[in-house]
């Protein structure tokens, strides 16, 4: 699945280091000749980026706006990139907004060092991984737009969903009830089955982000997006988020 809705396209073909993983930037159309990008993803792949562009009928002078959702490399590795090529602003929360920037650098979790570490284990070649992608650092990003919870990007509405990282955001298209989860949720990937809430492993603080995961469950919303999935939840995801928040919680109860 490519067009998700007549204003919302996931692009495919991005890769991951992490060979149980995959990641999807999107593309919300605001009309022909003014394109959002939400997390354009490495560096590396940008090539992939342009030919979708291309493929769908856009150019990625047509981006216009860059939204990122958070401070990680597979998220944000290229956004510079696409802003020298787009002439776009990038956006994000203003609390990412300093660790985008390196004022002050983010440290993780997962830092650097326990990405590569965990990749040796998964019996990832390092030096494979660094012919693919490159480096696995994020270079200094200065966000033009910093938003807050509440703000609109264009016809879509910011969610402050802190626990993945300190200003990670989500994303709501209240017309379509669609919801843009980023690394909220993650949904059959990683070596997990089902959905599950950010990982403590990737997480600064996991109880946050169930929190954060409750919050989303009370917005008006049909169809669910995230980052790294297997596909969409393109009906019922409302209560299916309902339910992973209350196990969740039950959990931590016990």
């Amino acid at each position: 699945m490519t067009q998700i809705t007549p204003k919302v396209y996931s692009i495919e073909g991005m890769t991951h280091p992490d060979p149980r993983g995959k990641v999807f930037p999107y593309l919300f159309v605001e009309d022909q000749h003014n394109l959002t990008l939400i997390d354009p993803a490495f560096l590396s792949q940008l090539p992939i980026l342009e030919n979708y562009l291309l493929d769908i009928g856009y150019d990625i002078k047509n981006v216009k706006r860059i939204i990122l959702t958070h401070v990680h490399v597979d998220h944000a590795q290229a956004a510079n990139e696409v802003k020298r090529k787009s002439g776009a602003k990038i956006y994000s929360h203003w609390i990412e907004a300093n660790y985008l920037g390196h004022d002050p650098p983010y440290s993780g979790p997962p830092s650097t060092q326990e990405t590569i570490e965990k990749f040796q284990k998964l019996g990832v070649s390092i030096t494979a991984l660094e012919k693919q992608y490159g480096s696995l650092d994020v270079e200094p990003i200065n966000v033009d737009e910093q938003v807050t919870d509440g703000d609109m990007i264009g016809s879509l509405k910011v969610i402050h969903t802190p626990g993945h990282t300190p200003g990670h955001i989500s994303l709501y298209y209240e017309k379509d009830k669609l919801l843009l989860g980023a690394d909220s949720i993650y949904k059959h990937v990683f070596g997990a089955e089902g959905m599950y809430i950010s990982a403590p492993q990737v997480s600064i603080d996991p109880i946050t982000a169930i929190l954060s995961a409750q919050r989303l469950s009370k917005v008006n919303f049909d169809k669910l997006l995230m980052a790294h999935q297997d596909s969409p939840l393109m009906e019922g995801a409302k209560k299916a988020v309902e339910k992973l928040v209350a196990e969740s919680i039950q959990k931590l109860k016990e």
